[in-house]
């Protein structure tokens, strides 16, 4: 199987991985995977970045492969138990390929609208387990007990474990692949990655309080590719992820649902979200039936519907009319400016004060993580953070997106109330 990806450019399995990659791919639970945006409501603000789950399960598979390639080429420096055999290379290559079946429409913006939901790594659990979905047929046939390592291995959860941290920590595959496809999508080029280096430079070591192999990069050439790494996250964040359009866009979003919340039934809505908005037990397959394609429809008829709020929030989704911001100190209390704000939309007769909103996060530039080391000459393992003067720098670092984010009528008013706090 040979496939043509703008990231990675060409993407190749063969032998038993592309029998059973081509059996996966070709599963209804994958293939939805084409109707639900990678990077959710961020076309509104970058048009390139419209790339699906799809594309990117592909290409974190792709770099499991790649991974899988280099790790065999250190198998002498590894204990036995930690060698990677066909059948696992296979369980590995699924997760990779799998990890994001549980993604609702527009990806993790679903979640944010429904808080307390389940969230999408638990209905990827639901989905493998199930035995009526194809993935978890076609996992079967290979092993009966497939679908469950699978399921535990994208948990973080494996008898071999740099494989687990390959598939589910702070550096692994699932990350390489969507820095360098979100910035390629988006057109920003500050999530670019230096894969191939850090392939090349990726060892494998056990440390003497251990039984078990740990990643490591070898540190006369791995480090500057490992720091990248982290600084590409970093920008991604600080320029697409939180780029005040898409948090206004999520912010609509989430008002759209609360007020769907309040209302009796809208005959926009699916039954299957209704059970979601009311709490309702929902079934795998029912789950499945969301996408992108369904939510577009609702919201569109939402836009036409009876209520003046939902449909104005609706139309504002559906025709780019996007809420206002307003960036506000790091160090702006958040409450003062809530306050602000809904004496604001109170005066102006706006309702309810839940319209507009005070956005605040947080991001550690980089936090010490031991999972994985830098090799140095001797044997000797250090700590990422004692051999990169850039990431010690970064790890002292926080850095605030505090942004006020309110109906556009309002945008004068909120520049003038809240002057002193910008």
């Amino acid at each position: 199987m040979i496939l043509r990806d703008p990231v990675h450019g060409l993407i190749s399995f063969t032998g038993a991985a592309e029998r059973w990659i081509s059996r996966l791919l070709a599963c209804p639970e994958v293939q939805r995977l084409r109707r639900i945006r990678a990077l959710g409501l961020a076309s509104l603000a970058f048009p390139g970045g419209e790339h699906s789950r799809f594309a990117h399960a592909l290409g974190a598979a792709h770099v499991m492969q790649r991974y899988l390639d280099r790790v065999r080429t250190l198998e002498a420096e590894l204990p036995a138990h930690d060698r990677i055999d066909d059948g696992t290379a296979l369980a590995a290559l699924a997760a990779a390929l799998l990890h994001d079946l549980g993604h609702g429409p527009y990806s993790h913006t679903f979640e944010a609208v429904l808080p307390g939901a389940p969230r999408h790594e638990t209905w990827t659990s639901r989905i493998l387990l199930d035995p009526d979905t194809g993935v978890h047929r076609v996992l079967a046939e290979l092993d009966g007990s497939m679908p469950a390592v699978v399921e535990r291995l994208i948990h973080g959860e494996s008898p071999v474990g740099h494989l687990a941290r390959a598939v589910s920590g702070t550096f692994d595959v699932d990350r390489c692949d969507y820095l360098m496809r979100d910035s390629y999508m988006t057109g920003v080029r500050y999530g670019l990655l230096d894969v191939d280096w850090l392939l090349a430079s990726l060892r494998l070591y056990v440390p003497k309080d251990s039984h078990s192999a740990r990643l490591a990069v070898d540190g006369e050439k791995g480090l500057t590719a490992v720091e990248g790494f982290f600084l590409a996250r970093l920008y991604m964040y600080r320029q697409v992820y939180l780029h005040k359009a898409v948090r206004a866009a999520e912010h609509m979003i989430v008002a759209l649902f609360r007020r769907l919340s309040e209302l009796d039934r809208q005959p926009a809505t699916p039954p299957v979200l209704e059970d979601i908005l009311r709490g309702r037990p929902v079934s795998v397959g029912a789950y499945l039936q969301l996408d992108d394609t369904v939510l577009i429809t609702a919201i569109a008829g939402y836009a036409g519907g009876p209520d003046p709020l939902l449909a104005e929030l609706a139309a504002g989704l559906h025709d780019r009319r996007l809420y206002k911001t307003l960036r506000l100190s790091p160090a702006a209390d958040p409450d003062e400016a809530r306050a602000r704000l809904a004496e604001l939309l109170a005066a102006a007769g706006l309702q309810p004060a839940w319209l507009a909103a005070i956005d605040c996060v947080h991001i550690d530039a980089y936090s010490d993580d031991e999972a994985i080391g830098v090799l140095r000459s001797g044997g000797r393992v250090q700590r990422l953070v004692d051999a990169s003067p850039v990431l010690r720098g970064l790890s002292r670092e926080r850095f605030v997106h505090h942004r006020a984010i309110f109906p556009p009528p309002l945008r004068a008013r909120v520049a003038a109330a809240l002057a002193d706090l910008t």
